[in-house]
């Protein structure tokens, strides 16, 4: 887990945020009236129960969805101000169940992540090429690069939507269900990937995850939604605890210590605890 000091005048300023935010898909509000701040080169993990609006605060801070009320700010700009193209070299997002075009190839798909960077003058180059290849590495999908994308399992095409998001090569990476379709082991290779993108690399991360003790684990800050509204937000180790747990999922639980991250360890009670 890659950890800024917040005391270190060097940091880097937050490039990501929102206020007053009021986002809805039909007449009543998913989220209103929301402020956040992403922290700039670390992982944050937006939790909660389903249908809370993290997903929906997640792609209206990747601008796929214009927010009725609120502002979201890159770079010190309004996002709705900044041209698409800029954006797209900014930003990365991966929704929830990417669809791509029938019989497309895994190498096709992923060098789609390369269109920000190209323009009438300036095509396919090297750069391109290395991008591409970089990212089917880090995904360990350079094997299926030949491969139509709708051929694959659901866990390889996951892999390759990831490494579709890589090759945009972008400082800031939305992550929405990353593990989906994923068993452990592979879901533990990409948050590993994750956590290297911001601890090597310096990215800025957002993810949405419902697995809460990988998100712990794998979070520099974890932001806590309930109907609509943040409830809490700070370190693993200062969000995670039973009341917490208890307000925002409804869930009886015990609060362990992680003999790998150290951070928090959570252990539902259940029925059969009670």
């Amino acid at each position: 887990m890659n950890t800024v000091d917040t005391h270190d005048t060097s940091a880097p300023a937050d490039r990501l945020s929102a206020s007053g935010l009021t986002v809805g898909y039909a007449a009543d509000p998913v989220i209103t009236d929301l402020d956040v701040t992403i922290p700039t080169g670390q992982v944050t993990t937006v939790i909660g129960p389903n249908g809370c609006g993290k997903s929906t605060l997640l792609r209206t801070l990747g601008r796929l969805l214009t927010p009725r009320a609120g502002t979201v700010i890159l770079d010190g700009a309004d996002i709705a101000s900044r041209k698409s193209k800029d954006v797209a070299r900014t930003l990365g997002l991966l929704p929830q169940n990417p669809v791509a075009p029938q019989g497309l190839t895994v190498i096709d798909l992923v060098s789609r992540g390369r269109h920000p960077h190209q323009s009438w003058y300036r095509q396919w180059s090297r750069d391109d090429e290395k991008a591409v290849a970089h990212a089917l590495d880090l995904t360990s999908t350079t094997e299926l690069a030949d491969r139509a994308v709708d051929s694959l399992s659901g866990g390889q095409r996951q892999r390759v939507w990831i490494a579709l998001t890589l090759a945009q090569e972008t400082d800031l990476v939305m992550l929405d269900e990353p593990t989906t379709f994923l068993d452990l082991a592979h879901a533990v290779d990409v948050l590993d990937l994750v956590n290297d993108l911001s601890a090597e690399h310096g990215k800025t991360v957002v993810m949405v995850l419902h697995d809460l003790n990988l998100a712990a684990r794998y979070s520099d800050s974890l932001v806590v939604m309930r109907d609509g509204a943040i409830i809490r937000e700070g370190a693993p180790r200062d969000v995670i605890t039973p009341e917490l747990l208890d307000a925002a999922f409804g869930l009886q639980s015990m609060v362990l210590t992680d003999p790998v991250s150290g951070g928090p360890l959570i252990v539902p009670v259940g029925r059969s605890g009670r």
